[in-house]
């Protein structure tokens, strides 16, 4: 498989078939880009020299009836098992959906003609076969026999499928399907023209006591999401109706600036909970939500990307099993994660409805959940959804005077009473995190509590950007637990934020290095914990005063 298959926005699909199979390959719910369908081969090979298609795509399907009532039907015959043999023989995974088994014969023997015509054996030509006549069905299990090791699937990506297909008339391109701004006169001559000739006929309109799911293939626009409890809603009663596991915690790690290590922190604050509570014996379930759906980077930081919210977002059904089979789990350390979409354009898709079931469902089922956010905290996934359902938040600055003047800003915002169009969010429970500290950088401490408008400063992580980006590069996170300085740093803030449940100051098992190694391949770079003048001032002069175990009212609220 080619590097390109497990890019972070999954792999390409080229469909030089009819419309409907692009829309069932949309509505799949598989992680895949379908790209524009391409009407001919030659649109095919113009579209790839205009870098419309990714050339890098590694599945292409093409039809057996594409070219039925035009006048050319024997050359693009001709083209379409040419540009079998030609793909086929790059090692590219090539499906034909067979709408006509009488055809299929005929097709094959142009195929091997054609391999013949370049000197390739037929027999090493690999093409599938799409049984089309047999349903959607037969045809979607084809894919998955072949793909299935390459690719997430979903359980039965036909029930998402067909819900979502039975709203789009089969006549309508599924690359405009449910775009804003397809005007209803397009809907409405879509709908009333006649079926191509050759193509399949539409299927019967759904049943008008079933409603309309709305159309929610990748990369296409979707419905607002329905209210939580609705009929068209995923969410299983059952699940939520379930209290939260006994002492659970939920923890919002958020930012106003970019670049402020914040999806570092919420995953190896997960993994430090993870870690001390195992090490002393009471071992806490840890969950990662990648928030972000834009630009989420828990993937990148792990090297999995799939599967993702997306693919619970499709189900039927949204129980237990069903998210649980769409977490990944990252053994080094210990904690399972929910990936936010691959593709940007897919973010409203799931929205701030589908985040709060999902929130509220994972916290009946996992101890502590660490939510991964945005640097918009006006977003309304932030504002609705990972602000109010955090029993803890997180702010997380650096020493740049950027990020401190940003940091007021937004902690402003976020504790203004609504009346007075803030978000309400009190200030007991928020903390601040000083990341990448190091001294001699002209901000001072005083500068940093002004700032914090009364929130208090709950934990100092030290700069040691060679080992971080060192970890972050070759997805060994892990790695950073047992830095001698970033290790311990959040140990401690582990055991700030669950204080009296049992988390013990783990061991790092590399000793701080005298030159530059370093196990697990991070070389140290880090200054001496001497050099942070935050943790020390606030050990020295006792102003601000981490989490106490005695705390009832907020676990960060300030003395």
């Amino acid at each position: 498989m080619s590097d390109h298959m497990t890019m972070s926005d999954g792999p390409g699909v080229i469909v030089v078939a009819e419309p409907e199979v692009s829309a069932l390959l949309n509505a799949s719910g598989v992680v895949w880009r379908v790209q524009e369908r391409q009407g001919s081969v030659a649109q095919m090979w113009s579209s790839l020299s205009g870098g419309i298609l990714d050339a890098h795509s590694r599945i292409l399907v093409f039809s057996d009836s594409l070219h039925r009532g035009d006048a050319t039907s024997h050359d693009e015959r001709e083209q379409t098992a040419r540009a079998i043999v030609a793909m086929a023989n790059a090692k590219a995974h090539v499906f034909v959906a067979i709408w006509h088994s009488t055809e299929l014969e005929a097709l094959r023997a142009q195929i091997d003609r054609e391999a013949l015509a370049i000197g390739v054996a037929p027999e090493s030509i690999k093409v599938h076969f799409m049984p089309m006549e047999k349903g959607e069905r037969e045809a979607l299990e084809c894919m998955r026999a072949v793909l299935d090791s390459e690719i997430e699937w979903p359980e039965d990506p036909l029930v998402a499928a067909e819900a979502q297909m039975d709203a789009v008339p089969a006549s309508i391109d599924p690359d405009l399907a449910g775009i804003p701004g397809l005007s209803e006169a397009a809907h409405a001559s879509a709908s009333t023209a006649p079926p191509s000739a050759g193509a399949p006929a539409a299927t019967a309109d759904p049943s008008p006591s079933s409603p309309a799911m709305p159309h929610l293939g990748i990369g296409q626009q979707p419905a607002v999401d329905a209210p939580m409890g609705s009929s068209t809603s995923g969410a299983s009663q059952e699940l939520l109706a379930r209290p939260p596991l006994p002492g659970q915690v939920t923890i919002t790690v958020t930012s106003s600036k970019g670049g402020s290590g914040k999806s570092t922190a919420a995953l190896l604050l997960a993994a430090s909970i993870a870690r001390a509570s195992k090490e002393g014996g009471k071992p806490l379930s840890v969950c990662v939500v990648d928030m972000d759906t834009r630009d989420g980077q828990v993937a990148s930081l792990i090297g999995k990307y799939m599967p993702t919210a997306l693919n619970i977002r499709v189900q039927p059904v949204w129980d237990e099993l069903t998210i649980r089979r769409h977490l990944v789990f990252e053994e080094a350390l210990g904690v399972h994660a929910l990936l936010a979409p691959i593709r940007p354009r897919t973010a409203d898709t799931v929205g701030p409805e589908f985040y709060r079931t999902i929130i509220r469902s994972l916290q009946r089922m996992f101890d502590v959940v660490v939510m991964d956010t945005s640097v918009q905290y006006l977003d309304p996934l932030i504002a609705k959804v990972c602000l109010p359902e955090a029993t803890e938040v997180l702010f997380i600055t650096t020493l740049a005077s950027t990020a401190v003047q940003g940091m007021a800003r937004a902690l402003r915002e976020i504790t203004a009473p609504a009346e007075e169009s803030g978000l309400g969010i009190s200030r007991d429970k928020i903390g601040i995190i000083v990341n990448q500290s190091v001294a001699g950088v002209g901000m001072q401490r005083e500068q940093i509590l002004a700032a914090g408008l009364g929130v208090p400063v709950v934990g100092v992580i030290p700069l040691a950007t060679k080992d971080v980006l060192t970890a972050t590069n070759l997805h060994r996170m892990q790695t950073l637990l047992d830095h001698p300085l970033i290790g311990p740093a959040y140990n401690e803030l582990a055991r700030t934020c669950l204080p009296g449940r049992g988390l013990v100051e783990f061991e790092v098992s590399s000793p701080k290095p005298a030159g530059s190694g370093m196990a697990g391949g991070v070389h140290a770079n880090a200054p001496e914990p001497v050099e942070l003048p935050l943790s020390v001032e606030v050990e020295e002069q006792g102003e601000l005063e981490l989490v106490s175990g005695s705390r009832k009212k907020g676990l960060f609220r300030r003395v």
